[in-house]
């Protein structure tokens, strides 16, 4: 049994987190923890699984007892014994090089036999269908695949509490699918299991209780039965994703043709031995429109947008703009990236400094308008990387819409964002498109697609293997894909 008694946390800068929280959590219950991105879901995760405070330090009011004992007043050591968790980067955790590896250097810390723990390796990836992961190395694993060995290692290890923030943010659609089927197997296993989520139609069939959370506190909580029949606007109101992917249509096109982008004989290969990682021999992007790249893992569509964006030396072919010809130099001052992981380009020591780098024009009231839109105003003297990661995100988009370049290209831009951030964030997408922009989306995000895309491109082993109007005609071709 898991209980929060009166619990109150603020990280060491002063900022108050979590105010009151009281939980109870039974023996081989799972919840979900869901709400705005920033109410202390990643926080709760983080006291339950020993990081507060024996690494992020704060200041702490209550108690959390696992099995009676307050883990406040255990060490780190005797915590992770009890629990196993998994970070929304699941980079951030690895030790180990290799997969196997990394699969047994928790056992093999804690003095397990190693006949031991090579059985347990064996019948965990048995039974999660990951055999084909072992013995690999680690970072040439795609992020779903990482997060499959992330979870491995808590089967591995036995833990009897898994602990989960974000599990699903980075994962494409197949991937969820393997995720679910863990969480069920954990969960006939009699695992206490906490989530936390944005995400939350692969759950519905899974968690025992959701737990809505606003701004540090408790605001909500719903068994499984009552969650299922709330409504897409009850949902909506709330701040929240949808629960029935099913049910929703594409957005009403509004936006009109600014002119055409065409490519041709788009050709890259990372090495002269390698076949083709690219290879279309032309397609057209409308400018104006938001032409959202779908495709499985491997299907080539980050290099396709490393290709557009001029930063692939190798890369062969041409960018045509209407009749001019955009040269690599010309994308490379023209076409903006934002990254998946915004980690990788957040360079400031604070936010509005981060905004400047974009446009060393901005004045200080602008700069809080614009933050302000995004709605992260109140972080403004923070570093970007101590910010949650839907509000890195938030500023990472921010930053791009502030260099005014044509072409935008967003890599799975609602990572990390509640329900109301993402509907916001298909506004903003939206609105660029209305301005003429040429917005192009990669995301495995089934609601962010019906919320903004105009156009599907089908990438698939570096081909295009379908492209479409998203409209209701069509709309079973994306639920094919997504196997909805």
């Amino acid at each position: 049994m898991i209980q929060f008694e009166n619990v109150s946390f603020n990280y060491e800068n002063g900022e108050k987190i979590l105010n009151d929280i009281n939980l109870t959590i039974h023996e081989g219950e799972v919840i979900c923890l869901t709400g705005a991105s920033g109410c202390g879901k990643t926080t709760m995760t983080r006291l339950l699984n020993g990081t507060i405070p024996h690494f992020f330090h704060g200041d702490i009011e209550g108690r959390i007892l696992v099995n009676h004992k307050n883990i406040t007043k255990q060490s780190i050591y005797e915590i992770s014994q009890a629990s196993g968790s998994v970070f929304q980067n699941p980079r951030s955790q690895f030790f180990c090089l290799n997969t196997t590896s990394e699969l047994a250097f928790e056992p093999e810390n804690y003095g397990v036999d190693p006949i031991t723990i090579k059985s347990h390796i064996a019948n965990s990836a048995d039974e999660f269908n990951i055999k084909h992961l072992l013995d690999r190395g680690i970072f040439n694993l795609s992020g779903g695949e990482k997060q499959l060995i992330a979870c491995t290692t808590i089967q591995v290890s036995g833990h009897d509490i898994i602990i989960l923030d974000e599990p699903s943010s980075n994962l494409d659609f197949k991937t969820i699918i393997k995720l679910r089927k863990m969480l069920k197997i954990w969960k006939r296993e009699g695992k206490t299991i906490m989530i936390a989520e944005h995400r939350l139609h692969y759950l519905i069939d899974v968690v025992d209780c959701f737990i809505i959370m606003d701004q540090g506190r408790i605001s909500n909580s719903y068994d499984q039965a009552t969650f299922e029949k709330l409504s897409h606007d009850t949902l909506a109101t709330l701040g929240l994703r949808t629960t029935h992917l099913e049910k929703m249509k594409p957005k009403r096109h509004s936006n009109s043709t600014w002119g055409t982008l065409t490519l041709r004989d788009f050709k890259f290969k990372y090495k002269n031995s390698l076949p083709l990682s690219i290879n279309i021999p032309k397609v057209e992007l409308s400018k104006g429109k938001v032409t959202a790249v779908i495709g499985h893992n491997g299907s080539g569509k980050s290099t396709f947008a490393r290709c557009l964006t001029g930063v692939e030396r190798k890369f062969k072919g041409t960018v045509d703009n209407d009749d001019i010809t955009l040269k690599r130099g010309h994308r490379l001052n023209n076409v903006y990236l934002v990254f998946q992981d915004v980690n990788n380009q957040l360079f400031a020591e604070s936010v509005d400094e981060e905004l400047r780098l974009s446009n060393v024009e901005l004045d200080n009231e602008t700069i809080q308008e614009r933050l302000q839109y995004y709605g992260i105003s109140q972080h403004v003297e923070r570093h970007p990387l101590s910010l949650s990661g839907g509000e890195k995100q938030r500023l990472a988009i921010a930053s791009a819409v502030e260099t005014n370049r044509d072409i935008l290209i967003f890599d799975e831009p609602s990572s990390g964002l509640d329900g109301q951030r993402m509907r916001e964030m298909s506004g903003i997408i939206d609105s660029l498109a209305n301005k003429g922009h040429t917005i192009i989306v990669i995301t495995h995000d089934y609601e962010l697609l019906l919320s903004c895309a105009d156009d599907i491109l089908h990438l698939e082993h570096g081909h295009v293997k379908d492209q479409y109007t998203l409209n209701d005609e069509n709309l079973a071709k994306l639920q094919a894909f997504f196997e909805i």
